[in-house]
């Protein structure tokens, strides 16, 4: 059996150590959590729609970056997903540079084009998923999770009460000095908020092993620097698309090999599951359909819980104060370790 005092001695060091990448997954993670309103809030210039109403064709659209960017790649285009939502571009300049755009749905109009730093959320996205710097970042990520893990895990064996000690465990005494007060916080919001830590911790660890094992997810996260030339016949081809799969689109990818890929919503499968439908450009031919069915990538189904769109805003709740409470402890363990040795 491990000793108590092992298990408090492993907490504090696992918590000093890695105290700074937990409290950034942690904030970058809340956040997340309200990605798209807190888009907008953030900059409602570039995320906002200025439009009432309609919907310009995909060629617009592609037409309107392309004159923003001379010789860019045009990769992806992420359909607006809330009322009063923007089309989000994702490209790579003449130069091989990841760029970004946002455009209006009903006139084409480029609302914002730039970098990662000019889109807060999407920074967020990166910092939170690979510290923007590709595999190595999302490796030094994964080691943090695993870091909560411990900590979770270890924290929590230590609270651990005994038969009849369960309400005392939770009690805090506020007529006791500032430094027992804190700690008594910690002890007992840390047992709250390991378990939703360990779910987040073990669901984030297994998304992002997949991502760092397997080339596809991550090399398009990473942008590859390929030359994808705008193909023609694009609004014909996403026609064909849709009349073969009238549901709503996720987004819309130009790929490689000169056909259009077109992703729809199958929610019957999970809440980030989509069917794919392949169309071969200039013509305008279905080429492929792929079912969600047919994905077996784990990210489909645990995506979904480490997000909390899993059980919808309920679950988004509860992630969004487990994520401020972690933030917490990895601002309070710190300074009830330093008080201590003061």
């Amino acid at each position: 059996m491990i000793r108590k005092g092992f298990l408090l001695q492993a907490h504090r060091w696992i918590g000093i150590l890695a105290c700074a990448l937990i409290l950034l997954q942690a904030l970058t993670g809340a956040a997340l959590v309200f990605r798209a309103p807190l888009g907008e809030i953030l900059d409602p210039a570039g995320m906002v729609r200025r439009t009432a109403s309609g919907e310009v064709p995909l060629s617009q659209v592609l037409a309107a970056v392309e004159a923003r960017y001379p010789g860019g790649d045009i990769q992806r285009i992420v359909w607006p997903q809330r009322p009063g939502g923007v089309y989000f571009v994702h490209l790579a300049d003449r130069q091989g540079q990841p760029r970004f755009a946002t455009v209006d749905p009903g006139d084409a109009q480029v609302l914002r084009a730039g970098g990662l730093w000019r889109f807060p959320m999407e920074a967020m996205l990166a910092i939170h998923f690979r510290m923007v710097t590709g595999k190595i970042g999302l490796a030094v990520m994964l080691l943090s999770g695993l870091g909560v893990v411990l900590m979770a895990s270890s924290g929590l064996a230590y609270w651990w009460p005994k038969p009849g000690r369960w309400k005392a465990a939770f009690q805090v005494d506020l007529r006791r000095p500032a430094r027992a007060v804190l700690r008594q916080l910690h002890r007992a919001g840390g047992a709250v908020v390991a378990i939703l830590a360990l779910v987040s911790a073990v669901s984030g660890l297994l998304v992002g092993g997949e991502y760092l094992l397997g080339p596809g997810p991550l090399t398009e996260a990473a942008r590859r620097q390929v030359r994808i030339a705008a193909p023609e016949g694009v609004d014909r081809a996403l026609a064909a698309a849709r009349a073969a799969h009238p549901g709503p689109l996720r987004d819309v990818r130009l790929g490689a090999d000169g056909a259009l890929g077109a992703f729809f919503w199958a929610p019957a499968r999970s809440v980030m599951a989509v069917d794919a439908v392949k169309i071969a450009l200039p013509e305008g031919r279905v080429a492929a359909v792929r079912p969600a069915g047919a994905d077996r990538s784990l990210w489909v189904t645990v995506l979904p819980l480490h997000s909390g769109e899993m059980f919808g805003l309920a679950g988004q709740l509860v992630l969004f104060a487990g994520a401020l409470g972690l933030a917490a402890l990895a601002v309070t363990g710190p300074i009830l370790w330093l008080m201590r040795r003061r």
